[in-house]
Order: structure tokens, then C-alpha cells, then sequence
């Protein structure tokens, strides 16, 4: 037999089961972009405009095209900061040398952050996929606490039937 109470308690446990899926997918696919996603955010909010020096350019394996750019720079405490960015495209644009000055921006905040001025814009993407992840997991979280509160109601109700 039919009850409409009991199939709109099944839609709300399911409704739970598959926001808890899809905010674990969320999370893995913004785990994925953790790193690029971070270093843009740290870098756009609070920049610093500094001169670095390339000191290695290591081929990539697999890529005849890439290069891994080392350089190496000075924060305004003095500290001494060394970094890599891999260029897939190296070959396209090939206009760095060893010990050559290379324009770089890190976070003030997170002085350990940084990258090359000119290619700051390939983390975008993995800044909005991070930034995106995380703010629909923590709409579905709410989806889902507010649908957990329905079936404590709903349950509360069927102590009078």
C-alpha cells in the first residue's frame, strides 16, 4: 500500500545520500586544483612586483616542447625564495636564459608563493574550480541540514499518528 509520508521520508534520505556524493566529488575535483588554485588567490590579493633570476631550465620528460623554468628571488624580509614553473609551451616563446632576470609577483602575505608575472593567468582555472568546489559542497552541506531538519520534523509528526 501507498503512503505518501513514508515515500517523502525516501526522497529526503536519498536526497541526503546523493548531496553526500556529489560533495565528495566536489571536494576530490577542488583537491585537484589545490595548488594552482592557491597560488593564484595568494598572489591576486596581495601582489608584489620583484625581479627573480632563472637559475636551471630542466627539459620536461615526455614533452620536447616544455621546459621547467627554476628561479630564484628575494622577498622584502631579505629571505632568499627559489621556485619552478613548468612551461608546457616553452619552445612557442623561448625568452629565458640561465641567470637571466625573469619578472615575478609573490604574496605578500605568503612570501613562499609565486610565479611569473607574465604566466600568473594559466592558474586561473584551477583557482575557479577550487574557489567553485568548495562553495557548492558548502551549499549542498546546507541542502542537506535543512533536509535532515524535515525528517526530525517528520518524525516528531508521527508520534501523534
Amino acid at each position: 500500500m501507498y503512503y505518501p509520508r513514508e515515500a517523502e521520508k525516501d526522497h529526503l534520505y536519498t536526497r541526503i545520500i546523493l548531496l553526500t556524493v556529489a560533495c565528495c566529488v566536489l571536494l576530490f575535483l577542488a583537491s585537484l586544483a589545490k595548488h594552482s588554485g592557491i597560488i593564484y588567490g595568494a598572489i591576486q590579493w596581495s601582489a608584489v612586483e620583484v625581479k627573480g633570476t632563472v637559475t636551471q631550465l630542466e627539459s620536461i620528460p615526455m614533452n620536447e616542447n616544455g621546459m621547467i623554468i627554476h628561479y630564484r628571488y628575494t622577498d622584502g624580509d631579505q629571505r632568499v625564495h627559489e621556485d619552478e614553473y613548468p612551461d608546457q609551451r616553452y619552445i612557442e616563446h623561448t625568452q629565458y636564459e640561465v641567470s637571466g632576470e625573469v619578472p615575478l609577483l609573490y604574496s605578500r602575505w605568503f612570501p613562499e608563493v609565486s610565479s611569473i608575472a607574465t604566466e600568473l593567468h594559466t592558474y586561473r582555472s584551477g583557482f575557479f574550480i577550487m574557489a567553485g568546489g568548495v562553495l557548492l559542497t558548502l551549499v549542498f552541506l546546507w541542502i542537506s541540514f535543512m533536509t535532515f531538519g524535515r525528517i526530525y520534523r517528520m518524525k516528531e509528526e508521527d508520534r501523534f499518528y
